[in-house]
């Protein structure tokens, strides 16, 4: 059952031996294996092996060439025979007509791809098991595709995967998947089609939620595998995996992060792993044992609380997940993947990681008190108040106070801080400039009172870090002004790197969010270096978890730290760092190691995670 907000979930783990020189190192390890093909070499000789492959979205070339080349891997004879499962489109009656049209154009589509990369003499015959309703389900005659002797895979179509479970739960169609399944028959599924593959399955946010809000403890909408009832994966999903799709297009680390959390509590200490596959990306999971044989454009995120006995707990009213020592990879080509063992092999060498060590957030050179902002959010400003409470705070005279606005992208960005910090209680002077525009380089930010720094637009923002009298400014700013809020883009300059990548439009969101999981994705510049850290603001809202990894990769000594949208990391000069208004993420890879996969994507192993909750002190301690 879930635990009380506020405490700490108790672990039961195996202890990790010292190395000699006495650091703490654990191989990821499986000696004498690299990644092969999904029919499952681990698997006993006197079974036959047992394989799932979740694909994250998508009907894509690659995936669909990999699921076919192992179903006629699996086929004994000339003819590959391949059964479709619709079930996640449900069955809205005035569409079923169109639903059966659509499916039987995804069933020609995937034989018509296996047909590609068979071997010659060899055929493959998609057939269709109309199963969109409880009463097709229930129907034997609907699942004869299903129990075809002959049978070599099914594929499970995307859509919906609470109605698809709704469909095949406990029906004689599940049970004749469990028996292909047992078979050996190779199951596969794209979306919602992967998300049933675990027995544990996310359905989705609860209510208006969404990535936004994924820290969140109840903003998931979890089917618990254990509870006895119908709101479940697959009878024979994996047990020790729980899938996410669209993992990077869609920004869904943090529900992950939450879900396990959660099954930690559920399962008594012991979590299954997370397994983010992207879109147009699987991985081949052998038997409920190993994870190999990744496929597809992207890689696949593994996230474990169980290597280095990660802690967790709930913080205030909304539940946001405050959690330390989260062992997270990034799973490529020639990557295999122990369950049972938590240990990871690379091509057949032995990564080692080591554990994770304590840390503060980086020391700064802020004479004052720096409010490091994670740009606009969808709920109240917390930040805005809290750093005009700061200033009146620290001066002698607020009615007559300065406060200097100076924007890097345009003057309505400097505008609209100047109208909220007036609405929360701001009544001295406000001096606003915009780079480029007359009189800006005369702002005397360092004898101001406070200082705001400010761009949203990291292209535009660009050209006024090219500046020299710029960076001086704005490094002044922070080294002199009493009070400092840096929001936006502006937050991730005063690390000692930053992206000019623009920030992601509505119309390209998901391909930028997949973008920056590829090596040279962020296009680095140098910052300011006020921060010796990497700093991603708008982590949530513009899924730029991907940046994360980049930051550590370029430099593994430097820890990289993730904004959410409405957060600010508040760093007092010689205090301690601490959050406000929503959670910050960060990143240590400084005992871990990366590497590029043949498709240009990051890898990675050893990189630590931890959450931050509001009011907590960023660090790990």
């Amino acid at each position: 059952m879930g635990e009380p907000r506020g405490t700490t979930s108790v672990r039961r783990r195996r202890v990790l031996r010292l190395a000699p020189a006495g650091l703490a190192l654990i191989a990821l390890a499986v000696p004498g294996h690299s990644a092969v093909a999904a029919s499952g070499p681990d698997a006993p000789k006197s079974a036959p092996a047992m394989v799932m492959m979740p694909t994250g979205g998508g009907y894509e070339p690659e995936t669909l060439e990999a699921f076919g080349a192992a179903a006629a891997k699996r086929s004994p004879d000339a003819t590959v025979v391949i059964a479709v499962v619709p079930s996640a489109y449900g069955d809205d009656l005035p569409s079923r007509p169109e639903n059966i049209a659509l499916a039987k154009e995804r069933t020609a589509e995937i034989a018509a791809t296996c047909q590609a990369v068979v071997p010659a003499g060899k055929r493959c015959v998609g057939k269709l098991s109309i199963l969109l309703n409880r009463a097709d389900a229930m129907n034997p005659k609907q699942s004869v595709a299903l129990r075809d002797a002959s049978l070599d895979g099914v594929y499970i179509l995307g859509g919906d995967q609470g109605i698809a479970m709704q469909v095949l739960a406990n029906s004689p169609a599940e049970r004749s998947m469990t028996a292909a399944y047992r078979s050996g028959v190779v199951i596969a599924g794209t979306s919602a089609g992967a998300a049933v593959e675990s027995r544990t399955m996310i359905n989705g946010y609860t209510g208006p939620n969404g990535a936004a809000q994924g820290l969140q403890k109840d903003a998931t909408l979890i089917w618990w595998g254990n509870d006895g009832d119908t709101e479940r994966g697959l009878a024979f999903g994996s047990h020790k995996a729980i899938y996410d799709q669209h993992f990077y297009q869609r920004g869904r680390f943090g529900r992950t992060l939450a879900t396990i959390a959660q099954a930690d509590e559920r399962f008594g200490g012991k979590s299954p792993l997370g397994v983010g596959t992207d879109y147009a990306t699987g991985v081949v999971n052998t038997g409920d044992r190993t994870l190999s044989g990744m496929f597809g454009q992207g890689s696949v995120a593994l996230i474990d609380y169980e290597t280095f006995a990660a802690t967790h707990r709930w913080i205030g009213d909304q539940g946001y997940l405050s959690a330390r020592r989260i062992l997270t990879s990034l799973m490529t080509d020639r990557v295999r993947y122990d369950l049972n063992e938590r240990t990871l092999a690379l091509g057949g060498a032995m990564p080692t990681i080591s554990v994770p060590q304590p840390y503060t957030f980086p020391s700064s050179a802020n004479a004052g008190t720096l409010f490091l902002g994670g740009g606009n959010g969808y709920g109240p400003d917390v930040v805005t108040p809290a750093f005009v409470k700061q200033t009146i705070g620290v001066t002698t005279d607020p009615a007559n106070a300065r406060m200097v606005i100076l924007s890097g992208d345009y003057a309505g960005t400097a505008a609209e801080v100047g109208d909220k910090v007036k609405s929360v209680g701001w009544s001295g002077r406000i001096d606003t400039y915009t780079y480029g525009r007359p009189g800006w380089s005369t702002a005397d930010v360092a004898n101001a009172d406070a200082v705001v720094l400010v761009a949203n637009s990291p292209k535009r923002l660009a050209t006024a870090m090219a500046d020299p009298r710029f960076r001086a400014m704005a490094a002044a700013a922070t080294k002199h002004a009493p009070v400092v809020l840096t929001q936006g883009a502006m937050t991730a300059t005063l690390g000692s790197r930053w992206s000019p990548v623009p920030r992601p439009t509505s119309d390209n969101y998901e391909d930028v969010a997949v973008q920056t999981f590829k090596v040279g994705e962020a296009k680095w510049r140098p910052g300011l270096g006020i921060i010796p850290a990497t700093l991603v603001p708008t982590l949530n809202n513009d899924y730029l978890w991907g940046r994360l990894y980049a930051g550590v990769r370029a430099d593994s000594r430097e820890l990289a730290f993730g904004l959410t949208a409405g957060s600010a990391i508040r760093v007092p000069s010689g205090g301690d760092a601490r959050v406000i208004g929503g959670s910050v993420v960060s990143l240590d890879s400084r005992g871990g190691q990366s590497w590029t996969g043949a498709n240009k994507s990051m890898g990675a192993t050893g990189a630590i995670m931890d959450v931050f909750a509001p009011g907590e002190l960023v660090g790990r301690r």
